[in-house]
């Protein structure tokens, strides 16, 4: 039973070598793309979030707090935002066409597909799901004030935060759900890894943009968006449920 478990390990292994060998030089390409720019690309000059975001807080008492506001840092930290956004676009573009031109597949590939009236019921649900979650959260994790970062993001303008939840909701679900998952399914020969892997990555390039305590409280609600893509292999109803969270989370700050 021992040599037949070494056997079988064995087989799977080169198995996966198999597969990850059958990939092309192009979805290699794709996936540092999808996977290690978001992670590094916080790092990258005049993209990064600046040392001084432009709002501080001064004085706090409990829950409420007073902040001081340095209009020029702000505005610097709100136009490193603009070229981060930019360069999102860039990489989801990149991808899309990389998927058409270089890899030769559909974009149905990575999920680009028409939604049905059943994809936008599961949405609903799902959104009304992690309403759900969020209210837990709020009952059982301690409340705490937002970082100088969050604080500052809270003071940019409607319109940036407006292009900052449309970005997210259609450029992080290209490059995470659509191509990350599709492609990492292809070489892992399993959908459960590829959604792991996934999820690690996006929680990597969260980590990189904000911290660990608010990528985590992030990624949490980036399970159900997960679970949709796998069970609908739509990118346009995750799409819809990434901007509908985003957008009560923080159009509404």
């Amino acid at each position: 039973m021992t040599a037949n478990r070494g056997a079988l390990t064995s087989s799977s292994a080169v198995a996966l070598h198999d597969r990850a060998g059958d990939i092309s030089s192009a979805t290699w390409v794709g996936l540092f793309i999808a996977a290690v720019l978001p992670c590094v690309s916080p790092f990258l000059p005049l993209i990064g979030p600046p040392a001084d975001p432009g709002a501080h807080i001064t004085q706090v008492a409990g829950l409420t707090a007073q902040f001081a506001v340095d209009s020029t840092a702000l505005n610097h930290f709100a136009a490193n935002v603009e070229r981060g956004l930019i360069l999102k676009w860039v990489r989801s573009v990149a991808l899309l066409l990389l998927v058409v031109l270089w890899e030769r597949k559909p974009l149905a590939s990575i999920g680009l597909r028409k939604v049905s009236w059943r994809d936008l019921v599961v949405v609903v649900g799902a959104y009304l799901l992690v309403l759900g979650i969020a209210h837990a959260l709020d009952l059982v994790v301690p409340k705490h004030l937002p970082s100088n970062v969050q604080l500052a993001t809270m003071l940019f303008s409607f319109p940036l935060r407006v292009g900052m939840v449309v970005t997210a909701a259609v450029t992080e679900e290209i490059d995470s759900r659509g191509y990350l998952i599709e492609r990492l399914q292809a070489i892992t020969g399993s959908a459960s890894l590829a959604a792991v892997l996934a999820y690690f990555v996006f929680l990597l390039e969260h980590v990189a943009s904000w911290d660990l305590a608010h990528a985590l409280r992030t990624t949490l609600w980036i399970t159900p968006l997960i679970l949709l893509y796998l069970w609908r292999r739509n990118l346009p109803a995750c799409m819809s449920l990434h901007f509908l969270v985003d957008a009560t989370a923080f159009l509404a700050a």
